[in-house]
């Protein structure tokens, strides 16, 4: 039985359409099934750029279950058209963020179908332009995670970004790190901070990294928000009041489960403990927190993972890099680590 990796393309004038004709071929497992979704005719206009072979089997959504069962050749797999009268550089430009947008909304309406029929599969989301989808389709678009969230109906307190990021000096050295908060701005970050938001997650996560990675023992480093951790509260009481009692809480909840947490930790100690451990799970307040070190201490090669869902959606953790676009410099790396990742799951 194969087991389904949808794949998404993501913003055509970008480096995910790239990214994706030089990934096929990292799949060595026979059982794994690619479904890409995109625009075909950029698809094989980058392909030619790139001078990449290609062989897929053009499909159309509504006929999926009828090609699940077909034995394709090493390299080949399944591909399902989006806009399909785009066919000219021109349209692509003027049509990019719908394009993107309607990759996605195929791949809900395809893993909806692949939930109701038991199937084994999981999802790679190549990078997307945000501000590219708010101005061709949906203003509200924040995100893969809020949109998955929102189309399978997932209390956003439910709902988490894990990142797995290998060091960039030694590979086995895996930073796990959560983001409480993801793309708000900084002055709502405290009053997202609420008990049941922070238990979910942190519940989610604990679970996830249990049941996925292995990890049973885990320390969770819960950092601070303010600078010096607020100084004893001469630059900042968070530490002190509402996030003192949110930990209070969370001790309580997971005495009996083997997890120990470390509450407040300066972000940059956070870091250096983990680097020498395996099952430390870094919990971050606000996206930057976590990102600017991930950034530095792994540079690209870091792994998103949307936890909470009904399935598995992972994507790299880099932007759409339009800047290097058919120039053949992109880094596949992050995305093989995506692949591994997957698979894995999936085993």
């Amino acid at each position: 039985m194969f087991k389904k990796c949808i794949i998404t393309c993501g913003e055509p004038i970008g480096v995910g359409y790239e990214i994706i004709l030089k990934i096929i071929k990292s799949i060595k497992e026979k059982n794994i099934l690619p479904i890409v979704i995109g625009n075909i005719f950029w698809l094989s206009y980058v392909a030619k750029k790139i001078k990449i072979d290609i062989s897929y089997l053009a499909i159309d959504k509504e006929e999926i279950s009828q090609s699940l069962s077909i034995s394709l050749p090493s390299n080949k797999f399944l591909a399902i058209n989006v806009l399909e009268d785009t066919k000219t550089v021109k349209q692509i430009k003027s049509y990019s963020g719908l394009i993107s947008f309607l990759s996605l909304e195929f791949a809900s309406d395809l893993i909806k179908n692949f939930i109701k029929n038991k199937e084994t599969f999981g999802i790679l989301t190549m990078p997307v332009s945000k501000n590219k989808i708010q101005k061709q389709t949906k203003k509200n678009f924040l995100g893969h995670t809020e949109y998955f969230a929102e189309k399978f109906n997932i209390p956003k307190d439910n709902i988490s970004m894990l990142m797995l990021a290998k060091d960039k000096n030694n590979h086995n050295t895996i930073y796990k790190v959560l983001l409480l908060t993801r793309h708000i701005p900084l002055k709502k970050v405290i009053s997202e901070l609420k008990v049941k938001n922070v238990t979910s997650q942190l519940k989610n996560v604990i679970n996830f990294l249990a049941k996925y990675e292995n990890i049973k023992n885990l320390e969770v480093l819960f950092c601070g928000l303010n600078p010096h951790l607020g100084e004893n509260g001469k630059i900042g009481t968070e530490e002190k009041t509402k996030l003192s009692f949110v930990v209070k809480k969370l001790r309580s909840y997971f005495v009996k489960k083997n997890i120990k947490i470390v509450f407040p930790i300066l972000t940059e100690q956070a870091f250096k403990y983990a680097k020498s451990k395996n099952n430390v799970l870094i919990v971050c307040n606000y996206h930057d927190q976590a990102m600017i070190p991930l950034k530095i201490l792994c540079e690209h090669n870091i792994v998103n993972i949307t936890v909470g869902l009904p399935f598995i959606r992972i994507s790299p953790g880099h932007g759409t890099a339009e800047d290097i676009m058919l120039k053949n410099k992109v880094d596949i790396s992050p995305s093989i680590f995506c692949i591994e990742k997957l698979i894995s799951y999936l085993s």
